[in-house]
This record gives structure tokens, C-alpha cells and sequence, in this order.
């Protein structure tokens, strides 16, 4: 294995396109004036982008504006979280290819493409359904029905946790039984419901997502009013909204496998372009951060069922790392980081998460390799990281990795720079890897 790449001298000066983040009113910043930002927040306004409000993940600007540079004629995104790229890719007549572990965020997706695409051709149907259940929200009855309804389930999945109000969660889990009554004639006018009343789950809990799931502060309680009828209500008649405009020739989205680091022999070299934004090192748990949502959804019973979804996926957080994994491929640029690590981490775990985490994601590389046409493009943006003064400069490491998979590098950009929590400067990093037309050493 190569040693840690110097990219100054092998690939040229590294460009700058962003000198900080975007911040959620669009400024723009840096060397090129790109009208886009480069994470999830300015895509929560922009139609059904936004019809679940992620914390983590991509920018529906960025990914428009690399599908309008690259002009691919389909797409695969091994991380598809939220389903931005599927969306962007089915508005310009893309086809579009996903692996998530994630069943909530899958549901997310496929809703957001697929469900819009029947509610598109279908929408004096959309229309009726959407109109009877905002009816049977806003009727009088409803307060009193929802205090009728089961909590065992509730109780049993989160026992001891007071996540929600009383009222609050009956009437979150009455209006989703509501929804799930209209799945015998319309599966995905349902599935569009649901995702109305569980993109509200924690904005009516007690709870707030700021990366991390987390109980709301009694600051954070300032001001606020939990109207679960009106949230619901909001979030449908948007949707009405947003069907209205989308483009009537919308593609639908595929989902080729669960885990990223194994697809199907059948996609072999059926993808002309990939693209992703992966796990963060150290980054955000995204089972524990939607497991609410997960369980009002129907995936889980209950928090023990994480621990399933743990296993399967790239080792990116602390709480992922375990003594049962199997043995760690080991790269030489890596093993440097771990051995510094070694010598500085009072957490034993963190050598083991970095040396984890570019393992699985040389496993990636080689099924996205896989999935890939000879010459295709492979662009993905990854942050670096530092645990106890030691900076990991992730998107090095994994050009090294992905190199050892089989891939060549055409750029690295920095997008967007960011600090640490000791308030040192981090970079967001954009690199597009290339498959060869030829073997390497032919």
C-alpha cells in the first residue's frame, strides 16, 4: 500500500472554491461565485428536497450543479441518506441508483421520488386523500379520538422516556393511523402522509436535532408552541404544493442494496456516475438520530434494534467501534495517523475507529469500482477530522484508499473550510475519482 499521498505536488495546487461555509441565507464566500451551498440546510426550502428536514447531508444546489458539470445519464449514490441526489437526478430525466441501511431514510427517499412521481401522474387522487385527511385532522373529533389511542407500543419502544408530551404523542401516533388507513387503495399516497406526520416527530417532541438527537435544553423551550394538527396539516398542503410544480416527466429512483460495501452482481458496471457525500469520521449516528422516526415508520419496536442496523454499517462513530469486528485491512498512510493516535488517545477506541472506519471504506470503494463503467466519474466530498490534536486528513486517506481499490484521481477541491471544537481550521473537500478504461498496469 502507498504511503500518505502529498497531493501538492501530485495532483497540483488544491483549488479553493469556498473559504467558509454558507450560512443558511446564502451568502456567498470565496474564490467562486457558485450560487450553491454545500450542506443539507439550504435544500429545506427547495420543494420536496426539503420535505424532511435532515441536519446532515448534501446540498440540493451542490448536487444540481455537479449533475449539470458531469451530464451524466444515470447515477449511483452508495450513501443515499435523504435521497437528494435521487431527487436532483429524477428532476433532469436521470436515471438513479441508492444503497442505505437506513429503513427510514430509504422510506424518506423513495417517498420523495417515487411517491412524487405517482402523486404527480395521479393528482386529482393525491388531491382527494390529502383533502379527506386534513378533514379528519382538523375535525372536532379529533382531540378526543386522539386520546383514545394506544400508547403501549410507545411505551414499550422508548420505556421510562419522556420524549413527548401526553397530547402530543397521541396525537402524532392518531394521525399517523390515520394515514396508514388510505395504504389499501393508495400505498403511496400514504407513504407520503406518513412522511408529513414523521417529518414533524421531533420538532413536536421534546426533543431537538443539532447533529446529534438530544433532549431540548430549557432555553430551547422559550417562545415554543407544539401544534401537532398544524404542523401535520402544513406539511401536506406543502406537498400539494410542491407536486403542482414539479416537472411531469420525473424518473424514478431504484434502491440496488442495503449496505454500501456489498451490491448485487447484476449492477455490474451498470453505473456511468457516482456520487456521495459518506459518513463523517466521528460523525453523526444516524440510526440513534432517527430512531424515533424509525419506530412511529414501523421499521423498529423498539431502541434494542439499532444495534442490528450498527453492525451493517461503515464504522464512522465511537460508539460503532467493537472488539468483534473482522480483522482491519491495514494502509501505511493510516496506520501513521493510528500510531500517533495510540500515543496521545485516552479513549482506546479512537486508533481502532480511524484504522475501522478506512477498512469499510475501501470495501465501499472497491462495490462502487464494481458498480461502475470503465471511465466513469466517481465525485465524492468528505471532511477531515482531529482527535486529540492529532489531525486526520481524511480526504488524503481515502484517495490513498480509494487508489488501492483501483481508482485513479482526477481533482481535489476544497469547498467549504469549517473549524473543530478546538477551534482549529478543517476543510470540506470535494474529490472526483475516475475509473480506468483499462486496467491498471495494461
Amino acid at each position: 500500500m502507498s504511503d500518505l499521498l502529498q497531493l501538492g505536488n501530485e495532483f497540483g495546487q488544491t483549488k479553493l472554491v469556498f473559504d467558509e461555509v454558507r450560512s443558511l441565507s446564502g451568502q456567498k464566500s470565496g474564490a467562486k461565485k457558485l450560487d450553491l451551498g454545500v450542506t443539507f440546510k439550504d435544500s429545506l426550502k427547495q420543494g420536496a428536497f426539503g420535505w424532511y428536514p435532515y441536519v446532515e447531508g448534501f446540498s440540493a444546489n451542490y448536487i444540481t450543479e455537479i449533475l449539470e458539470r458531469f451530464q451524466p445519464r444515470n447515477v449511483y449514490d452508495p450513501f443515499g441518506g435523504s435521497g437528494t441526489t435521487c431527487l436532483a437526478a429524477s428532476k433532469f430525466g436521470i436515471a438513479s441508483y441508492y444503497s442505505e441501511i437506513n429503513p427510514f431514510m430509504a422510506f424518506v427517499t423513495e417517498t420523495k421520488v417515487n411517491g412524487s412521481i405517482w402523486a404527480k401522474s395521479h393528482q386529482e387522487d393525491f388531491h382527494a386523500v390529502c383533502q379527506d385527511f386534513i378533514g379528519k385532522i382538523c375535525s372536532s373529533d379529533f382531540e378526543r379520538l386522539a386520546r383514545g389511542v394506544d400508547l403501549s407500543g410507545y411505551q414499550s419502544a422508548f420505556p421510562n422516556r419522556d420524549f413527548f408530551e401526553l397530547k402530543d404523542i397521541q396525537e402524532l401516533l392518531y394521525a399517523r393511523n390515520i394515514a396508514s388507513e388510505y395504504g389499501q387503495t393508495y400505498t403511496y399516497a400514504k407513504d407520503l402522509l406518513i412522511l408529513a406526520c414523521a417529518s414533524n416527530t421531533v420538532r413536536s417532541s421534546n426533543m431537538t436535532r443539532r447533529a446529534d438527537l438530544r433532549r431540548r435544553r430549557p432555553d430551547e423551550y422559550k417562545n415554543r408552541v407544539v401544534n401537532v394538527r398544524e404542523f401535520i396539516v402544513d406539511s401536506v398542503q406543502r406537498m400539494l404544493d410542491d407536486v403542482i410544480m414539479m416537472p411531469d416527466e420525473l424518473v424514478s429512483t431504484v434502491k440496488v442494496s442495503e449496505n454500501a460495501m456489498s451490491i448485487p452482481e447484476d449492477f455490474e458496471g451498470k453505473f456511468e456516475f457516482a456520487l456521495t457525500s459518506p459518513p463523517y469520521l466521528n460523525g453523526t449516528n444516524y440510526f440513534r438520530n432517527t430512531k424515533i422516526e424509525l419506530w412511529l415508520a414501523g421499521f423498529i419496536s423498539g431502541e434494542k434494534e439499532l444495534s442490528a442496523f450498527n453492525k451493517q454499517a461503515i464504522t464512522a462513530g465511537i460508539n460503532n467501534v467493537t472488539k468483534n469486528k473482522p480483522e482491519d485491512l491495514r494502509f501505511a498512510s493510516v496506520e501513521l495517523v493510528v500510531e500517533r493516535l495510540l500515543i496521545v488517545a485516552t479513549d482506546s477506541r479512537i486508533p481502532r475507529l480511524v484504522r475501522h472506519y478506512f477498512s469499510d471504506m475501501y470495501q465501499m470503494f472497491l462495490q462502487v469500482f464494481k458498480g461502475l463503467r470503465p471511465g466513469a466519474k466517481f465525485v465524492l466530498d468528505i471532511g477531515d477530522s482531529k482527535f486529540y490534536g492529532v489531525h486526520v486528513q481524511t480526504d488524503r486517506l481515502l484517495i490513498d484508499v480509494a487508489i488501492s481499490a483501483g481508482f485513479e484521481v482526477e481533482s481535489e477541491t476544497v469547498i467549504a473550510r469549517r473549524h473543530s471544537r478546538d477551534k482549529s481550521e478543517l476543510k470540506q473537500v470535494e474529490i472526483v475519482f475516475s475509473k480506468p478504461v483499462l486496467p491498471v498496469g495494461m
